[in-house]
């Protein structure tokens, strides 16, 4: 505990506060995704529901072979900017611009095709599953860099959490923006144009959100006498074959508890973000503007609660209590919503719910640290990238898990797409998509961690003891 307390903050909060802003960044298109996609292309385009889910299924098999692959290939391969000190930082910028260029590339599917949605179903099929494909390779290629930077540049416990009580804000704050400037400005309910036109916006205010992000995840002089380190005491590893390491990361129990339980918080998480205009047409009646008073709520609690999850993860010093402390009430929070009748209760149940999603966003990085950590102690290496990459797999086919749940919630109860008002059965199909298959999911995957994951505050000292020892802290 003292430890902790006393450890040296090496970075500014500015610099700290550019870190966390790339949730902000990163929410501000990949939430607008789950807002807006799957609607998009059921509701307004009209694909039949069966082809977006196998679009999203197949999408997650490339996933299966793309973000491990991706994560091993930024260990295996060394790039001539390496001699400039540099390892991550050119990747996320050939990553994210072009990331961006891809959101908008969903929605651009040809207008005549969507004119006769059924004879050219194929067609729209083959393009909403080609730019999904693009979109995940470029996230990918960012995002696992940006995230395999955290635990080199910032490598104190204490620092962790403070960049992360800035993320979590900041990212919330983003995935509240990505549906409410789009919805107020540009979309109107069922008129494609709109849609392109919104994610026209949200590609330009992304690549201003980026600029903010550049000092926070730029490899500075720390950073890169880090990795000179590294070469200097010979621990610039050699990375495994690919499915030799991909047989080691799913044999390792710790890494593999850590990413199932940041599974069931992501997907429950996302899933109610994904049915949220299911809950504003179908449940309220209320049209898209609904979504503004339910996503100001989950903004509030976070935001509220933020301040107060930092303080109490600094006093308890156990990231394994935290995520066990956020993985129940945020499994509590769903189950009001499986019930709740009207839009001043969807508010208030989803305050609680912004309180607890808050806790979950906040302590997973710093968790995930600890498993890094844990892992370098275990092989002598430290190659985070093949772990962050596997991660990712994992946490995108949630996407699919989403889009399979909704297309059967639908399928079975005669869910009619485009129309508003719905019979009762469809009525209770988007509440099994909205909170009732999450909260299964949260529960399952909280008992699994409970149970199985081990990484005491003991122990996470004495890994941070050992990497100090070995030369990789």
């Amino acid at each position: 505990m003292s430890e902790v307390r006393n450890e040296e903050i090496r970075y500014k909060k500015r610099i700290m506060a550019s870190y966390g802003s790339r949730e902000l960044f990163g929410q501000w298109i990949s939430a607008a995704f789950g807002f807006y996609v799957f609607f998009f292309y059921e509701n307004v385009i009209q694909l039949p529901v069966t082809l977006a889910a196998l679009a999203f299924t197949l999408y997650s098999i490339w996933n299966a072979v793309n973000d491990p692959f991706i994560g091993w290939l930024m260990e295996k391969i060394h790039m001539p900017w390496e001699k400039k000190g540099y390892k991550r930082f050119p990747w996320m910028l050939i990553g994210a611009i072009p990331w961006l260029i891809s959101y908008l590339l969903i929605f651009l599917v040809p207008t005549a095709w969507h004119a006769d949605p059924i004879g050219n179903q194929w067609l729209i099929f083959a393009w909403y599953l080609g730019t999904l494909i693009l979109y995940d390779t470029l996230l990918t290629l960012y995002d696992v860099n940006v995230i395999s930077l955290y635990p080199d540049k910032f490598r104190g416990l204490k620092e962790r959490r403070t960049v992360q009580g800035y993320g979590t804000i900041l990212g919330i704050l983003g995935l509240v923006l990505a549906f409410i400037l789009p919805s107020l400005f540009f979309i109107e309910e069922g008129v494609a144009q709109t849609y392109v036109n919104a994610a026209i916006f949200s590609v330009i205010f992304g690549f201003i959100l980026f600029l903010f992000v550049i000092p926070g995840v730029y490899e500075d002089d720390k950073v890169k006498s880090l990795y000179q380190q590294r070469k200097d005491t010979n621990q610039v590893f050699e990375v495994e074959p690919f499915i030799k390491s991909t047989v080691r990361v799913f044999k390792d129990r710790t890494f593999m508890m850590k990413v199932i339980f940041f599974f069931g918080y992501q997907v429950g998480g996302v899933m109610i973000q994904t049915s949220a205009l299911y809950v504003s047409f179908n449940l309220l009646l209320m049209g898209d503007e609904a979504i503004i008073f339910l996503l100001g709520a989950m903004l509030l609690g976070a935001l509220i609660s933020t301040p107060i999850w930092t303080l109490i993860a600094h006093r308890v010093n156990d990231n394994r209590k935290m995520s066990i402390a956020a993985g129940i009430l945020l499994f509590l929070t769903f189950i009001p919503l499986i019930f709740a009748p009207d839009l001043i209760s969807w508010t208030i149940f989803l305050l609680f719910f912004g309180i607890g999603i808050g806790g979950h966003w906040y302590v997973d990085p710093p968790t995930m640290g600890d498993v890094l950590d844990d892992i370098a102690v275990r092989t002598g290496k430290s190659q985070q990238s093949i772990y962050y990459g596997f991660q990712s797999f994992i946490i995108k086919f949630g996407q699919s898990f989403i889009a399979i749940t909704i297309a059967l919630s639908h399928v079975f109860t005669g869910y009619v797409p485009g129309q508003a008002v719905q019979d009762g059965l469809a009525l209770f199909g988007v509440r099994i998509h909205t909170a009732i298959v999450p909260a299964i999911l949260v529960l399952i995957t909280l008992i699994l961690f409970w149970r199985y994951y081990k990484l005491t505050p003991d122990i996470v000292a004495e890994n941070r003891r050992k990497l100090a020892e070995m030369g990789l802290r």
